[in-house]
Parts: structure tokens; C-alpha cells; sequence
């Protein structure tokens, strides 16, 4: 062996190589991997007839080249002058099944996203860093009327209403710059010349320099937003005229009462009055003048006289409507509005109190009339109730309590309660359980206390009768004590 000549160490020693030297299909010599066994036996009878074939043809140069299967490697087979070559090539074409499988594995994916990617209900593209189409869905072709042959020539700056194209322009560069621009709204044109609403998501993918863009149709969604916006402005509207006509229902109420409470305020005077004059008819009959006794006349008329103007001027006040709002004392409210309903507390023999807790903030920063308004329309229920079931003894207390940061005013009474069926009714506007009511009182104490004061008014129960409980966030701390009508 020492002796082999160098040209047969070269060709027993090719890596992964076979060379067969034949001639009339007897292999006359062998060299590299192959055991010398096969020398001086037929080509044939070491391969199929098939492969023996093909590399006859390979002989006669029919192919140029050949991949078989032999002794389970695989080879890839050349000739020359009856000198078969055999490359070992197992390890790649192993590796190149896998890359084939590899493949066609990517290509199914390729196929299963593209069809999610038409499936899906918005738009979806891929752009390259000028905003140029590489690849659009169905859904995106059929929103904006084009091919996707023509999109390649597009952009998503072109297919922009004009006064967007910048913004686009923008929207793709903070994509590059920040990873992902998200809901950026614009306007499209479609093919057709049609316009949409769109909002756009876009996200940068770094790795192949790529903009993935998600893009909705959001014009019915705005228009549906418009037109729920008209119909609420336009239930607003309803509402607020509404409002407005029960208002003014209240207000025609309330002077009613009003006429009705002057009435009740100016009796007394008046018959006093009246019988002062009557006395005078008498006096300027007597032979002997009094004067003495017509200054004293003079002055308790004066005093009556007096009564009823500051009468007047207590419900003027009181019913004028005012939408200024101020700082004021609800202990001075709650007394005023008092004043109002103090005869006939009197004449039904009702007795009035207003309890008050230590250390209770009392001012408050609102509509003062309107807040005496609705507590008017409460005390003025529980009198009614009291009057209509002839209740003796009969009182209403008032309660100022501070519960944290919120005042609260307790208005009770012993007129045995409101059933259960109207509890939960006695707030809701025209219900009323008096026979010549309007059922508007309630309705409006409740509104003018959580809608104008933003407050709260609750009713329930107690063992003598209902407490309504108005709530409102107090200002400052004032200590009091009872005070009894």
C-alpha cells in the first residue's frame, strides 16, 4: 500500500465518493467507501433494472446528471468515458426533503393566513415604508373598489381624502419611529370617488421593514352616533319643555295657594278692621269727640294696615322666580317658608318644630326660593294629610342634622303614614291622592333638590306617620338650638 501510486491514495480517499471504472458492464475497478468485493462482477447485478437503466442512459448521455438509492444512501451519479462517479448526498438531500417540507408547511400557512386574512371583517394590508400597497384582503379590495393589481400602484397617503394626506404621511412615520399608531381616524376615497369614514391602526414590523395596517369602515357608526346625538338633543328639547310646562303648572299652583294662603294671613286683620270701623261709625255718633281714642284707632289700623303689606311683600318674595344663585342660611329658609303656612298651622291647631343638631353647617350655595318652593310644597302635604284625616294634636317636626359632609332636613309628622302601593309613587309627577290635586308638588320638590341643588329627597315611614328627608352638602358649621311654633 505504500507503494500505490499517489493519483489511487487520492481516489480511494474522496470523501463520501464512489468511482466505478466499467467496461461491458463488468467493473473493472472500484475506489473510496466501496468494498473491492464488487470488482470484476456486473453493474446490473448491484442495482434494480430501473436504476440500472437510468444509469445506461446517464452513460449515453441522454441525462447529465442522477440521483439514486443504493445500499440506503442516497447518490448523486455522473459518467464519463464508462468512470461512474457516486456523491454521497444522503445528509443533503435529507436536508433538503426538509427544506421542501419546510416549504410547502409555509406555503400552507401562507395559504390558511391569507384566507383568515379575507375572512376577516375589516380591512387589512401590509405597506412598505412610503405607505405603498404590497398586500391588501378582500375585505380592504372591496372597500376601497380596487384590485389589488391596481393597489400596487397605490398608496395609503393617494387613496386619503386631500386635507388628509399629510396627517397620513404623519400616521406612517410615527408608525417607523414608534412601533404603532392606533385609531387614527381619516377619510377615504374609493375608487368610485366615494367617501368613507376610516379609523386605522398600524403597527411597524421592524424585522422586515413592513407596516401592517388594520383599517375600519366607521361611517355608519358615525352616522348612527349622529343620529342617536339628534334624538337625544331632541328628547332634551322634549324633555326640557316638559319640564318647563310642569314648571310653569307648579308656579299657576302655588299662586293659587298663594291667593289662598293671603286669604288665611289677611282674615283676622281685615275683621279686625272691619270692626274698628264699625266702632268709629259708633264714636262719630257720641256728643263728645274722642281723640285720645282716635289716635289709638288710628295706630292698630296703622298695625293692621302694616301686617298685610309685609304680607304681600313675604309672598312676593317668596314666588319670585330667580335663577341666581347664592349663599344663604337654611335655618332663615326654613323660617321664612314657615311664615307662609303659620296661620293655618294656627287655625288647624298643628303645632310646628325645628330641631336642630349642635355644630350643623348651615349655609349652602344654591337657588334659595326655589329650595323654600319644595320645602313649601312638603310641609303643605303633610298639613293636607293632617287636616283630611282629622288628626288631633297634630304636628310637623323639622329635623337638621349633619351626617358627614351633608346637612340633612327631616320633615315628620303624625298623619299615620303613606301606603305601601304609594310609596313608591309619591315622587312620579300628576299622582296624586288628593281629590283636587295636580300632583305636580312632589314632583317638583324632587327635581328642584337633585336636579337644580344636587342634593337628594327620600320618603319613608315611621311609626307615626311619613319623614321626607332632603340631603344637601353643607358649607359652614352655625349652632342653634329648638325653636317652636
Amino acid at each position: 500500500m505504500e507503494n500505490e501510486p499517489l493519483y489511487l491514495k487520492i481516489l480511494n480517499n474522496l470523501p463520501q465518493t464512489i468511482v466505478l471504472i466499467v467496461q461491458d458492464n463488468m467493473i473493472i475497478n472500484s475506489y473510496g467507501e466501496l468494498s473491492r468485493e464488487i470488482n470484476n462482477t456486473k453493474l446490473s447485478e448491484h442495482f434494480s433494472k430501473v436504476t440500472y437503466n437510468k444509469l445506461m442512459l446517464l452513460k449515453l448521455k441522454k441525462i447529465d446528471s442522477l440521483i439514486i438509492c443504493w445500499n440506503k444512501k442516497d447518490y448523486e451519479v455522473s459518467c464519463s468515458n464508462e468512470i461512474y462517479y457516486f456523491k454521497d448526498v444522503t445528509k443533503y438531500r435529507n436536508m433538503h426533503l426538509q427544506l421542501k417540507k419546510s416549504l410547502r408547511d409555509l406555503r400552507s400557512k401562507k395559504e390558511e393566513l391569507r384566507a383568515v386574512f379575507d375572512l376577516a371583517g375589516n380591512g387589512i394590508s401590509i405597506l412598505n415604508k412610503e405607505g405603498m400597497f404590497l398586500y391588501a384582503n378582500k375585505f380592504f379590495q372591496t372597500m376601497m373598489e380596487y384590485t389589488m393589481e391596481e393597489l400596487y400602484s397605490e398608496s395609503c397617503i393617494s387613496l386619503s381624502s386631500p386635507e388628509y394626506s399629510e396627517p397620513s404621511k404623519t400616521a406612517v412615520q410615527k408608525a417607523i419611529e414608534e412601533g404603532i399608531v392606533e385609531r387614527f381616524r381619516k377619510i377615504c376615497v374609493t375608487k368610485s370617488g366615494k367617501e368613507i369614514n376610516a379609523s386605522m391602526s398600524l403597527s411597524y414590523i421592524k424585522s422586515t421593514n413592513e407596516i401592517v395596517m388594520i383599517t375600519s369602515d366607521i361611517t355608519e357608526d358615525i352616522k348612527y352616533q349622529d343620529d342617536l346625538k339628534r334624538r337625544i338633543n331632541q328628547e332634551v328639547k322634549e324633555r326640557t319643555q316638559q319640564y318647563e310646562i310642569m314648571c310653569h303648572q307648579s308656579r299657576l299652583a302655588s299662586m293659587g295657594e298663594m291667593i289662598e294662603a293671603i286669604a288665611h294671613q289677611w282674615r283676622q286683620p281685615l275683621n279686625s278692621l272691619g270692626i274698628i270701623i264699625q266702632g268709629l261709625r259708633h264714636l262719630s255718633n257720641s256728643e263728645s269727640f274722642d281723640f285720645d281714642l282716635l289716635n289709638e284707632i288710628e295706630n292698630e289700623m296703622i298695625e293692621k294696615i302694616n301686617y298685610m303689606s309685609e304680607t304681600i311683600d313675604d309672598f312676593s318674595n317668596f314666588f319670585k322666580s330667580s335663577k341666581e344663585k347664592k349663599y344663604f342660611n337654611i335655618l332663615n329658609s326654613v323660617k321664612d317658608t314657615i311664615k307662609l303656612v303659620d296661620i293655618q298651622l294656627k287655625n288647624e291647631n298643628i303645632t310646628l318644630n325645628i330641631n336642630i343638631e349642635d355644630g350643623v353647617n348651615l349655609e349652602f350655595y344654591g337657588l334659595e326660593n326655589e329650595f323654600r318652593q319644595a320645602l313649601l310644597n312638603i310641609i303643605d302635604n303633610s298639613i293636607g294629610v293632617i287636616v283630611s284625616k282629622k288628626q288631633h294634636n297634630g304636628f310637623v317636626n323639622i329635623d337638621l342634622i349633619q351626617n358627614e359632609e351633608f346637612i340633612e332636613l327631616s320633615i315628620s309628622d303624625n298623619a299615620g303614614g303613606i301606603s305601601k302601593k304609594n310609596l313608591q309613587e309619591i315622587f312620579k309627577p300628576y299622582f296624586t291622592t288628593k281629590k283636587d290635586g295636580n300632583g305636580i308638588g312632589l314632583y317638583m320638590s324632587k327635581m328642584i333638590i337633585e336636579k337644580n341643588m344636587k342634593g337628594t329627597l327620600s320618603v319613608r315611614n315611621s311609626q307615626s306617620g311619613a319623614v321626607f328627608t332632603i340631603s344637601l352638602k353643607s358649607e359652614e358649621h352655625i349652632n342653634n338650638g329648638k325653636i317652636t311654633y
